[in-house]
């Protein structure tokens, strides 16, 4: 066990020890309440608004190798624990040079590089089936309200005119409505039937639920 220690703490398996206590590290202060998954999260997506000096194409294409790895793609702390676990595994499994106390540049240079190569690649497949599993999921998209009955609160609703409320778990949405068959006024209950992106219309007829 002595030995097995040693070996954890001498190179080239001293940067993948290092890395894999920081992120015990940052599990137990999880645990404990002090961060959370969140914690250092990356966003790869660009602002395209933004004042850049640089090409944004440039830009997103030094993005490429990161979202092939999965970075960005599932919450970075997750990313960099796996990586730090596969990482030590390939430098404990693969004594080449064997550990040693002195750092010898070329070897363990190429060592570390080959561990971490290898365990960026090992952390793409066991991250691949956690891609967008963790994104945001928006409430009340647009094509999510299709068949969603709401009231009417303009007097009336025409071709291009009427408003109505939906009722959500938060505040009622203040929707903008249309109906070529007339006879819809307010207090009505009208089921959306369609939506129309460009100005943010919803059309409706009348609900036979109440």
């Amino acid at each position: 066990m002595e030995q097995f220690i040693e070996n954890c703490f001498a190179w080239p398996t001293w940067p993948a020890t290092m890395l894999l206590l920081c992120v015990c590290g940052y599990w137990l202060m999880m645990m404990l309440g002090a961060v959370d998954l969140d914690f250092l999260d990356i966003d790869l997506d660009l602002d395209m608004d933004m004042e850049l000096d640089a090409d944004p194409s440039i830009l997103q294409f030094g993005f490429i190798p990161l979202k092939f790895l999965n970075i960005g793609s599932v919450p970075t702390m997750l990313w960099v624990s796996v990586f730090s676990l596969t990482g030590w595994m390939v430098s404990r499994l693969w004594n080449s040079p064997l550990p040693h106390e002195s750092f010898l540049w070329k070897a363990d240079t190429i060592a570390i590089i080959r561990d971490f190569g290898i365990a960026a690649l090992m952390t793409k497949a066991i991250t691949q089936p956690l891609r967008g599993r963790f994104d945001p999921v928006q409430p009340n998209m647009p094509a999510q309200l299709v068949g969603r009955v709401c009231v009417v609160t303009t007097t009336e609703v025409s071709d291009t005119f009427g408003e109505a409320d939906l009722q959500t778990d938060a505040a009622p949405l203040k929707l903008k409505i249309r109906n070529n068959e007339g006879n819809i006024t307010k207090g009505d209950h009208v089921v959306i039937v369609d939506f129309r992106s460009e100005d943010n219309i919803y059309f409706v007829r009348r609900s036979e639920v109440v």
